[in-house]
């Protein structure tokens, strides 16, 4: 027999090689999951109500298995939490005059798709104010704002037509109405149309 010129490995020599293999073998799947896990937290597959809530802090409440998507013509209810309100501006728990909307806030939304590009929203909403003459200022997009003076102390119904232009119905970007109170108020209710 003619020798090859391998060496023989001992057994203690090839349990050292079978050891090196696995730990090789299990730092490389390690490493693995981490980088895919690495690719999922900087690309989320997650849907917008949670994006905006966990990731990105942007509305005040969570509603499990929500969507963003609002239907125009129905009410929302603001004496119970919402998954519409910004994160800004609103107290932290509704009561039964309203939620306290205080500084800037807003409302995120989507339009659903039989609702896209519409020439006007219509804003209703019926307000709790502590004084006659409160002002709530209200903006759409970076084209549109205007002033509200409130006539009384107490209940107020406001209705405001605003352009549409700057309005999308793609569920990935929400729209926002934008909300501000120099003084707190409360506001109850809120109820958005379109026009086409």
């Amino acid at each position: 027999m003619r020798d090859i010129g391998l060496p023989i490995l001992s057994g203690v020599e090839s349990d050292m090689t079978y050891k090196k293999f696995g730990f090789l073998t299990a730092i490389l799947a390690l490493s693995g999951f981490y980088l895919y896990t690495l690719y999922l937290a900087a690309h989320p597959n997650v849907s917008l109500a949670y994006k905006l809530y966990y990731l990105e802090g942007k509305t005040r409440f969570w509603e499990h298995n929500s969507s963003m998507t609002y239907q125009p013509g129905n009410e929302l209810n603001l004496t119970k939490p919402s998954r519409f309100l910004s994160s800004e501006g609103w107290a932290k728990k509704p009561s039964d005059e309203g939620t306290l909307l205080s500084g800037q806030g807003g409302l995120y939304f989507v339009l659903p798709k039989q609702a896209a590009n519409p020439d006007q929203l219509t804003v209703q909403a019926r307000i709790n104010s502590p004084e006659a003459g409160a002002l709530l200022k209200v903006a759409l997009g970076h084209d549109f704002t205007t002033t509200v003076k409130l006539a009384k102390a107490g209940i107020n119904e406001i209705r405001l037509s605003l352009p549409g232009d700057s309005l999308t119905a793609d569920p990935k970007r929400p729209n926002f109405l934008a909300l501000s109170a120099p003084t707190p108020i409360n506001v109850q209710s809120v109820r958005l149309t379109v026009a086409q």
